[in-house]
């Protein structure tokens, strides 16, 4: 007569699959944490070289400035080296003006019965330029502007005053356009961008 054995009152009879289950879980932890102190202690490496490179470049900059000659007052300056700082700046200031910010602001005022035609911008002439701080200025702002109505125009007009960007509104001239009978208008204002 055979003997039957029932497995399942030994359910860990065979142990094998559970021991290599394990151990292939260690196994695989073990390589995540070496993988990860590799990681880390590459890191900690790349930090410590930056911080060092950061105290070099301080060290430097400070010598450098140090280097600086001191800086001369203006009226100690030749008017030819007045004329030079002005022209310098004003360059500056022309090639730091932001045009992208501007016509976002005309377009997001103007409203759906105006246009703008034209568009011109010059330094301000009673403000002066300041050399150190070259493009925050406020500067002329010569509009060409068009619309169905003058009252439309004069709603765009104070929209845009109201966004604290543009000041002292002058107008130049007003007309109206043959072929479509809208009216045109020509102003100036002072244009001054607002710092994000």
């Amino acid at each position: 007569m055979a003997v039957r054995v029932n497995l399942a009152t030994e359910p860990f009879h065979n142990r094998r699959p559970w021991v290599l289950a394990v151990a292939l879980v260690a196994l695989t932890s073990g390589l995540f944490s070496y993988a990860w102190g590799e990681r880390s202690r590459v890191l900690t490496q790349q930090a410590e070289a930056l911080s060092s490179e950061i105290a070099n470049q301080e060290r430097r900059l400070q010598s450098l400035r140090r280097q600086l000659p001191r800086s001369v007052p203006s009226d100690q300056l030749t008017p030819l080296e007045q004329e030079g700082i002005r022209t310098a700046s004003f360059l500056i200031e022309r090639r730091l003006f932001g045009w992208s910010r501007l016509l976002e602001v005309i377009e997001r005022h103007l409203g759906p019965n105006v246009r703008l035609t034209t568009i011109s911008v010059a330094p301000a002439e009673d403000v002066p330029v300041d050399p150190l701080n070259p493009g925050a200025g406020p500067v002329k702002v010569s509009l060409t502007i068009v619309g169905k109505e003058l009252s439309d125009i004069l709603q765009a007009l104070e929209r845009l005053q109201r966004t604290g960007e543009f000041s002292r509104f002058l107008p130049r001239k007003q007309s109206t356009l043959e072929a479509t009978n809208e009216t045109e208008y020509e102003l100036e204002a002072l244009y001054q961008a607002r710092r994000r």
